[in-house]
């Protein structure tokens, strides 16, 4: 039942929102043309409350000044017949989830800058910023006490697999770019084009001060979907802890 009710808000929120596009336009576009793109708005990342009485989710559009892609957050009622507003501002608000008491949101944002960690207390709209890193977080989860956060994050392979050593390169100096070297099976993505070539690995922290994260997993691999277990003494997640993983798709 919880599963059919957050289809249906979806979809009814993608209706009313084509819906009042639609009857601000002075001509009805067949075809989707450069116009229309830049002001189509979406909503995405579902999360159902622990009670089942609300959703969260985002709600995205085109940030034309900007030249980039702004969401912020939204909350409903399970019928979706109370639709409010939860975080405002032109930058991205993604991928929110709920603790396991329902009275905090954890989600990321690139409020300041950077995308980091935040929390909101629902009662009081209160944020707070728990990380200050340098690189990107994703797959938030909270332990089920609420008080710990795990997620990934990714670390870039800047190793060579050239025996070529360069001299050091001058304070200033405007020198060529390194040359390109495509040594893997899955180097590039429709819509994202080249993708870095790294390791995700997983992390923990406090779920209320934040703080430096202890990183639980190492190596060359990569390590995804973080999933506590029911007494939070263990965390299960996928991996292909082999060489040459890539070309062991479902091991």
């Amino acid at each position: 039942m919880k599963k059919w009710s957050l289809w249906a808000v979806c979809v009814s929120l993608i209706f009313y929102m084509s819906l009042g596009s639609s009857l601000g336009a002075e001509k009805d576009y067949m075809l989707l043309d450069e116009e229309t793109y830049m002001e189509m708005e979406s909503v995405g990342s579902p999360n159902i409350s622990p009670d089942g009485k609300q959703i969260i989710f985002t709600r995205g559009w085109v940030d034309k000044m900007n030249d980039r892609r702004a969401s912020n957050l939204w909350i409903t009622d399970s019928k979706g017949e109370r639709i409010r507003e939860l975080t405002h501002g032109n930058w991205r608000d993604s991928f929110p989830v709920w603790s396991p008491n329902g009275d905090k949101i954890a989600f990321l944002s690139d409020r300041n800058s950077t995308t980091q960690i935040h929390v909101m207390w629902l009662d009081t709209r209160e944020v707070a910023q728990l990380t200050h890193m340098e690189r990107s977080p994703g797959s938030l989860r909270w332990s089920p006490d609420g008080k710990m956060l795990a997620f990934t994050m990714f670390f870039e392979d800047t190793s060579s697999i050239l025996p070529v050593k360069l001299p050091k390169k001058p304070k200033g100096a405007n020198w060529a770019k390194s040359a390109i070297i495509i040594d893997r099976l899955s180097w590039r993505r429709d819509g994202r084009g080249p993708v870095p070539k790294g390791y995700s690995h997983i992390f923990v922290m406090d779920a209320e001060l934040g703080g430096t994260p202890k990183q639980l997993t190492s190596g060359d691999y990569s390590h995804n979907d973080p999933q506590w277990s029911l007494d939070g003494k263990k965390i299960y997640f996928s991996a292909i802890r082999k060489p040459d993983a890539e070309y062991l798709n479902g091991d």
